[in-house]
């Protein structure tokens, strides 16, 4: 369903006649038209009507993922504007408060874009550093936000007077006019049917849902155990297709607690059989889809570090892009109802000031290869790739990528740390793929030099990257180890997207070597799927076929492992991750493999390696 919301019925009358709209008169606080897909409500001047016409206008509604609403009105503007221009609305403020909100420019389109600011009554002569002028963007914006994700949300305006200096020079449009902004509506209506009807991808068919309703009021389960079943029934429609298997189940009686946890139990172990059960091959569906622009078109940059030399180099790269100035990374980046897997579609920048206390203590969970003072540190949050089992979809709300652009003041604590302790371990890319994202900002150039001349400043830098020109022609370094994640080709192609091919990770490896660089394998998280074993030998012996076994410095084993609070974050923003719903373990609040099948699969993948690599360099 697609929603608007405009303040007067001059503003909505064309909107009206383009979708063919009827009056809706199940509706008497506010004139609603509607058609069985768009419901269009007329709010009134202010924002707190169009906030109080939205809330009314969807209290009624049972509001789906795919559903959007739109705020559609007239501007004033206080550029050198023409009568009629639409604008994309890019920042929305208030003009008697300091909070802003940025909607997401995600969608590809043809009109202009800029900065609104809503005040309480009309403005009829222009002010300073002010964009465009209306009455309620930001009531509309404030309410939407509360129901809606963000890339659901668009405010869409038309030019309809453009202010001056002085009042009598105001150019104000003839609003008698029949036809008055025909050709903007048109372009408004053309742009907006796409979002008319957007298919729903969820997973369950009706009959699917009511058998598992049955089935689910036949066992009784407790409340996690229900949950738990929800999980491993995606996971099974994932995998095969369908969850025929529960029809064994639909006529069952339970008489007891421990006879509803067998049968639990039951489905549990047929779902982590390998190829347990026949797939059905489900019929393409022709899904609408939206053009997103392309990525980094538009980079967010606070303004206290708009003339830093890394922002200016960062945005020289970025001539086409859209540069909209905040005050805080946070207002973007952690703002509510975000889509983290749309963002990685079109990933927007943002560059931001360094804060406080930028190095962290090496967590437990991670290897610190028998090194004394392990830390870490991130100048970077998120990744241009899109990994499915990424953990940071579990952490983070955006899929933006944040630079924080001075460095300088990292390195700066790193050396009052360094200076301190003597030695220090330090890992540059857990949050980040710093190489991936070399060609943006050189901060693993950066490093480099940084550690030159500290032999007891040891860096980690991790990748799935192949972009390794820069280190083929600088010096090696003893104390920079540059480590590859590795994954069988399928797993790397399938889900991996974006990084570097396992083959040409492999011939990185190779080159690298080759110059005298340390390099470490890691094979972390490792994945299990059906043809686990065959992929991961194959990984192995062609690995080692190209690369020199004993220049591998050391080789890092883990299995895939998340918190609880994170996979269910993860399993909400990806719900069709065969990865993601598998029926993982939760011992103490961390959700991985059993114990049982995690030892097999570090067993496993440790004895190919003891064919190349001592056990004293596999970790």
């Amino acid at each position: 369903m697609l929603y608007i919301v405009t303040a007067l019925y001059i503003e909505a009358k064309p909107l009206i006649s383009l979708f063919n709209l009827k009056k809706d008169n199940s509706y008497t606080k506010f004139q609603v038209f509607s058609n069985e897909d768009v419901k269009l409500i007329i709010s009134g001047t202010g924002k707190v009507k169009s906030a109080t016409a939205l809330t009314y206008l969807i209290s009624k509604e049972d509001i789906k993922k795919n559903d959007y609403i739109v705020n559609i009105g007239f501007v004033a503007s206080n550029k050198n504007s023409q009568l009629g221009d639409i604008v994309y609305v890019s920042k929305i403020q208030n003009a008697y408060s300091d909070f802003d909100f940025y909607p997401e420019m995600i969608y590809k389109h043809n009109f202009l874009e800029g900065s609104l600011t809503t005040f309480d009554s009309i403005i009829e002569k222009k002010i300073e550093n002010i964009e465009y002028i209306d009455m309620e963007a930001y009531g509309f914006f404030q309410t939407a936000s509360i129901f809606f994700k963000k890339d659901k949300i668009i405010v869409l305006k038309i030019v309809s007077d453009i202010l001056k200096d002085k009042v009598e020079d105001r150019v104000l449009v003839d609003f008698k006019n029949e036809n008055l902004f025909s050709e903007s509506y048109n372009n408004i209506y053309k742009f907006l049917v796409n979002f008319k009807t957007v298919n729903d991808d969820s997973n369950f068919t009706i009959t699917e849902q009511e058998l598992i309703k049955k089935v689910l009021e036949n066992l009784r389960l407790s409340d996690t155990m229900t949950y738990e079943l929800f999980n491993i029934l995606r996971y099974l429609k994932i995998k095969y297709g369908n969850i025929d298997i529960l029809k064994k189940y639909e006529n069952i009686e339970v008489t007891s607690k421990v006879q509803a946890k067998k049968l639990f139990e039951e489905i549990k172990n047929i779902s982590l059989q390998k190829n347990s059960l026949e797939k059905t091959i489900s019929p393409e569906i022709n899904k609408k889809k939206i053009a997103l622009n392309n990525r980094f078109s538009h980079i967010y940059v606070e303004k206290k570090i708009l003339d830093n030399k890394n922002t200016l180099e960062i945005l020289s790269k970025f001539r086409d892009a859209k540069i909209i100035e905040i005050d805080n990374y946070k207002e973007v980046f952690s703002s509510n109802n975000q889509d983290f897997h749309l963002q990685k579609l079109g990933q927007n920048l943002i560059l931001a000031s360094n804060k406080p206390n930028m190095i962290y203590e090496g967590a437990v969970v991670c290897e610190d290869f028998e090194n004394d003072n392990f830390y870490y540190t991130s100048s970077i949050i998120n990744c241009v790739y899109d990994c499915e089992y990424c953990y940071l979809q579990g952490v983070y709300s955006s899929g933006n990528i944040v630079i924080f652009v001075d460095i300088e003041k990292v390195f700066e604590e790193v050396e009052e740390l360094y200076n301190k302790l003597k030695s220090l371990y330090l890992c540059v890319s857990y949050d980040t793929d710093l190489l991936a994202i070399e060609n943006i900002c050189s901060f693993s150039e950066k490093w480099y030099h940084f550690i030159k001349d500290k032999k007891d400043l040891k860096i980690e830098l991790r990748t799935k990257s192949a972009n390794i020109d820069k280190f083929l022609n600088l010096d090696v370094l003893d104390n920079f180890i540059i480590a590859f994640t590795l994954s069988p080709e399928e797993i790397a192609l399938k889900n991996e997207k974006y990084t570097a091919s396992f083959k040409n990770r492999v011939k990185a490896i190779k080159e690298l070597q080759n110059k005298g660089w340390k390099v470490r394998i890691c094979i972390d998280p490792l994945i299990y799927t059906d043809d686990f074993e065959k992929n991961y030998s194959d990984m192995i012996e062609y690995l080692f076929r190209e690369i020199d076994k004993n220049k591998v410095i050391d080789v890092s084993i883990g299995v895939f492992r998340t918190s609880k609070e994170y996979l269910k974050k993860m399993r909400n923003q990806n719900k069709k991750s065969e990865i993601l719903y598998y029926p993982f373990e939760c011992i103490d609040g961390v959700y991985t493999y059993s114990d049982k099948l995690k030892s097999y699969m570090i067993d496993f993948i440790k004895e190919k390696f003891l064919k190349y690599i001592d056990n004293e360099r596999i970790y």
